[in-house]
């Protein structure tokens, strides 16, 4: 081979591994949404109206990643199909995905082993379940995994953890774990679930030959791992590694003797969770409308389908929407196009799919319906789930965490008791020996003795459908999945209708005015995550792209007015610096001046509007009214806004004016006399200059 061509390849290799790569496992390999998942994968169930793995698919495109492998077995051809109407699968896409299908893959070890055995992972690449939905910044994780390889040649993943109390709503109890890192660094050292156990034992040689050693129960396993390209050899070699679970226990257990490594990476303000079961499937919803999840929001998602409008209280309305007379989105509500609310119905904490019809009278709480559901007059549903194709028939009680699968015909006057799961097919009433969600029609096929007539205790007359019995579970699995519960947020009173989306003329009016969460305590933990941002970002340097994406978010989340933004900014920097409680008047100056050239042009972002300035002004000046140290600086403060070009002069003498009428400020005379010059020195100015433009 000529050195020519030599170094081309050598080019070409080169460029193979700066791609980055990742692998979506879009099979779940368990019982938790049976039966609705034996029609339709879980990867393809709807959040908020759209398709799971749509989640995360985006989120793996926005964070750099060029090359995507998705792989499945389970309803295979239906996840093939979605993919190739996205996107990302045209002809000019600058994310290459691929699907890769298996009929006898059942589990991640088989998937990664089947990976291995084609030699597609070139590079350090991220794997994560077809149901993950998260906003986090992936390329810092790649870029440390990364560096630290280069110092850690055995470090083979780092597994991405989130900070998240015992009773945070995302966590779940099957995934509840106690992890141990090295404190020097967040080198794993033990990880285990807890189960039922009451009593955690840890082995002493874990804290041997170090210096400090942090044990956590507050940790979630976000379910994103970005791995060394030997990840599938590992699992080639060891066939005990069936699952990621016992892939880590095994790399900890054996780590003296193969010397491999993996590290954890921590984040606190950043949103990752999967979908692993009921519980999770609704808070995550809920996270998504409560906007923890932005940009990944239904009014702004990345789709071709017309976006949604949005607004107070969280209420999303597609369009092609019909509200009729009098029906009530209280809060935390999404609906679908081509829907139609029928009169007096009241509909909270729920997500509404596409081409539903929701009868007058009807009650719907913490409920998901998925597309072409009819609920007829008189009926309530409770914290449950609708699948596609469902009728409920008239003066119908859906009680709390149910699953309703497809074309499942409720009958009239009957209350389907807490927990019930009913599907329409008689074949999902055999347990498959795969031990997870399974299209495989061989292996479910009904037997003579399982065929059996519609019985009205479990549907009701005129219903058609079967209730589906937990028993036919394997007797591995975990937990018992019909008893899932999940919260019942919705209020129970449907007189009170102040702060919701109301009709009277058949079509949506704007949400009156409302304290769904008190408004002081909204502005507390607004201002409370713009001052995070604002001292971290300055100690950090982050980019203000990226500051102005987390205020935004925070915006959102806590419904606050575009005019409140830059007045939080502004006192967020005048609190100080970070880790200082009480730095000197010329330290704190010195400190101010500098964050204000350094977030200019946020500052400007939000500071366009001469309004704006001078409410800006006025907060300012109430803040060093009450603060002997800034009052002594005011005037410098002020000068730094407007030598930063954020604050203009006529902003400035207007409010000087309406500060001379302000008799309730206190220590208004003291402020008077500190600004005094600066005014002074700004209207000689303008005198000068209009001068000037006379000559």
């Amino acid at each position: 081979m000529s050195k020519e061509k030599a170094s081309k390849k050598s080019e070409a290799w080169l460029d193979a591994e700066d791609i980055v790569q990742a692998v979506v496992i879009a099979d779940s390999f368990n019982y938790r949404f049976l039966p609705v998942t034996l029609e339709k994968p879980r990867a393809l169930l709807p959040l908020v109206n759209r398709p799971l793995i749509d989640y995360t698919i985006d989120f793996l495109a926005a964070s750099g990643v060029k090359q995507i492998f998705v792989y499945c077995s389970s309803h295979a051809g239906m996840i093939k199909a979605h993919l190739e109407k996205s996107k990302l699968s045209k002809p000019n896409s600058p994310v290459q995905l691929r699907i890769m299908m298996s009929e006898n893959c059942y589990s991640l070890g088989d998937a990664m082993r089947d990976i291995d055995s084609q030699s597609l992972i070139r590079s350090d690449f991220v794997l994560v379940s077809g149901d993950l939905v998260s906003n986090m910044k992936l390329k810092e994780v790649i870029t440390e995994h990364k560096e630290r390889r280069k110092k850690d040649k055995m470090s083979v993943m780092t597994v991405v953890y989130k900070k998240a109390s015992p009773d945070h709503r995302t966590r779940s109890k099957e995934d509840d774990i106690l992890v141990a890192f090295n404190s020097s660094d967040q080198r794993l050292l033990h990880c285990e679930k807890i189960k039922k156990k009451k009593k955690m034992t840890i082995p002493l040689s874990l804290f041997e030959g170090k210096k400090q050693v942090d044990l956590h129960y507050d940790m979630l396993d976000c379910h994103v791992s970005i791995c060394s390209p030997q990840i599938p050899q590992l699992f080639s070699d060891n066939f005990d590694y069936q699952t990621r679970d016992n892939f880590i226990r095994g790399i900890l257990v054996n780590e003296e003797i193969l010397g491999n490594h993996i590290y954890a990476y921590v984040i606190s303000d950043q949103y990752a969770a999967r979908v692993c079961n009921l519980h999770t499937y609704d808070a995550i919803s809920k996270d998504v409308m409560h906007r923890w999840v932005y940009p990944l929001v239904p009014d702004i998602a990345p789709t071709d389908e017309p976006p949604y409008s949005y607004g107070r209280h969280n209420i999303y309305l597609n369009s092609g929407v019909t509200l009729a007379r009098g029906c009530i989105l209280k809060h935390d509500v999404a609906v679908a196009g081509g829907s139609v609310i029928g009169a007096n119905t009241y509909i909270a904490n729920s997500v509404i799919g596409p081409n539903c019809t929701i009868e007058d009278n009807c009650r719907i709480e913490g409920s998901y319906l998925w597309s072409d559901v009819t609920v007829r007059n008189g009926s309530s549903i409770c914290s449950s789930i609708i699948a596609d194709g469902v009728e409920i028939k008239p003066h119908v009680k859906v009680e709390p965490g149910c699953i309703v699968s497809f074309r499942v015909i409720i009958g009239p006057n009957f209350t389907v008791p807490a927990g019930s799961r009913i599907t329409s097919k008689l074949d999902a009433m055999v347990s498959n020996s795969k031990g997870f969600d399974s299209d495989d029609e061989q292996e479910r096929k009904a037997s003579p003795e399982n065929v059996r007539q519609v019985s009205i205790k479990e549907v009701g007359s005129e219903g058609f459908g079967y209730l589906w019995q937990a028993e036919q579970m394997d007797d591995n699995t975990d937990e018992d999945i019909v008893v899932e519960k999940w919260a019942i947020e919705s209020e129970s009173s449907d007189s009170d209708d102040v702060g919701s989306v109301t009709s009277s003329q058949g079509h949506s009016s704007e949400p009156l005015f409302d304290a769904l969460m008190d408004g002081e305590l909204m502005q507390d933990r607004f201002y409370a995550e713009v001052l995070e941002s604002i001292k971290s970002g300055i100690a950090e340097h982050t980019d203000v792209d990226t500051m102005k994406l987390e205020i935004n978010s925070s915006k959102h989340a806590y419904i606050i007015p575009i005019d409140d933004v830059p007045v939080a900014i502004v006192r967020a920097i005048l609190e100080g610096p970070q880790n200082e409680s009480s730095p000197s008047t010329t330290k704190m100056l010195s400190y101010i001046e500098l964050a204000i050239n350094r977030l200019k042009q946020l500052l400007q972002n939000y500071l366009e509007h001469h309004i704006r300035q001078v409410k800006v002004l006025g907060s300012i000046a109430e803040l060093v009214s009450q603060n002997p140290e800034l009052l002594i600086g005011f005037a410098k403060i002020v000068l730094f806004l407007y030598n930063a070009d954020v604050i203009k002069e006529p902003a400035v003498l207007q409010w000087y004016t309406d500060l001379q009428a302000n008799s309730s400020l206190a220590n208004r005379e003291e402020i008077i006399t500190k600004i005094q010059p600066v005014i002074t020195w700004l209207e000689t100015a303008e005198e000068e200059s209009t001068s000037e433009e006379d000559s």
